[in-house]
């Protein structure tokens, strides 16, 4: 079995320098060691396109990201180290990027730096590798333990943004690929596997404003930009009634700039949903808000 690790920084590679968590890159190696003590039997190749904690990402390295793993051959799997903060925004574009690639590509991060007794970075990172030894999975998927469950591995792109003061990881209506149990891989029997379109020869391009509803917002000019993505209340809603929510959206229409909602679906038509189409408002099939948000920069054309 071989592996190639891609390191790019984050918690799970982070010391503690002068009372501050900083990436320290023996930090990646001593992972790698640490598993070795407990499996012999896989042989490791590393890269590292760059090393930073998650939170400085931009698109430019989700680029080298995305151009690394393109790169890996003679693997019979990749594993990509990665910041817990942004996680399901790389994991987002890899899945759009990559598809459905012939070898699995796994992220893993830690809410803790290895070194602490609470850290689920060796977890992780041994789930990926039993999934990646099963062979049952192609494409990317983030491989993840939350306090006091079983390692359980997720598609890339139905990864939610995490909830504040929250170090667990959550998908789209819970859906998941697969659970370690006892180092075994049992697949999930009712996972849904969706399919979300062909963006390998995709680029982010634009700019996406992305704005979340809550009472009293004051709303952006919309000039420059490509589209807005829209994220409703708990019910898909927005504040339709609102002038200043009905002016927003007049100036982005006379812009041209595209209005898209995600979180909103069929089975609650509240009287403020029936103004999306007047107020020219898109909504989005099911997905997560990251995934829709990564979508949007990487279309050309955002009509989805």
């Amino acid at each position: 079995m071989k592996i190639t690790v891609i390191f790019t920084g984050g918690t799970i590679a982070c010391s503690n320098r002068n009372g501050a968590l900083s990436p320290d890159g023996a930090n990646s190696f001593t992972l790698i060691e640490i598993y070795r003590a407990l499996d012999g039997s896989v042989e490791f190749e590393t890269l590292s396109p760059y090393f930073i904690l998650s939170e400085n990402l931009g698109c430019e390295h989700w680029e080298k990201l995305s151009d690394c793993v393109k790169s890996v051959r003679g693997s019979d799997g990749v594993i990509v180290t990665h910041g817990t903060d942004t996680m399901p925004y790389t994991a987002a574009y890899l899945g759009l990027k990559l598809g459905l690639c012939d070898i699995p590509v796994v992220l893993v991060s830690a809410a803790y730096p290895l070194s602490d007794s609470r850290s689920n970075g060796l977890d992780n990172f041994r789930g990926a590798v039993d999934f990646i030894r099963s062979g049952v999975g192609k494409g990317v998927f983030v491989s993840y333990r939350n306090s006091g469950e079983n390692v359980m591995i997720y598609r890339a792109a139905s990864l939610l943004p995490h909830q504040p003061y929250s170090d667990s990881v959550l998908s789209l209506r819970g859906n998941y690929f697969a659970e370690l149990v006892g180092g075994e891989v049992v697949l999930n029997p009712d996972f849904e596997e969706e399919s979300l379109g062909d963006f390998s020869e995709c680029k982010p391009n634009g700019k996406i404003i992305w704005l979340r509803a809550h009472p009293g917002m004051i709303y952006p000019p919309v000039d420059g930009a490509k589209a807005v993505l829209l994220e409703g209340y708990h019910s898909g809603t927005l504040p339709t009634a609102r002038e200043d929510f009905k002016n927003f959206c007049e100036s982005a229409s006379t812009a041209g700039v595209l209005l898209y909602l995600t979180g909103s679906e069929e089975g609650f038509d509240y009287e403020s949903k029936q103004a999306f189409d007047e107020l020219g408002i898109n909504v989005l099939p099911p997905m997560s808000p990251a995934t829709a948000f990564v979508m949007l920069l990487l279309k050309s054309h955002p009509k989805i």
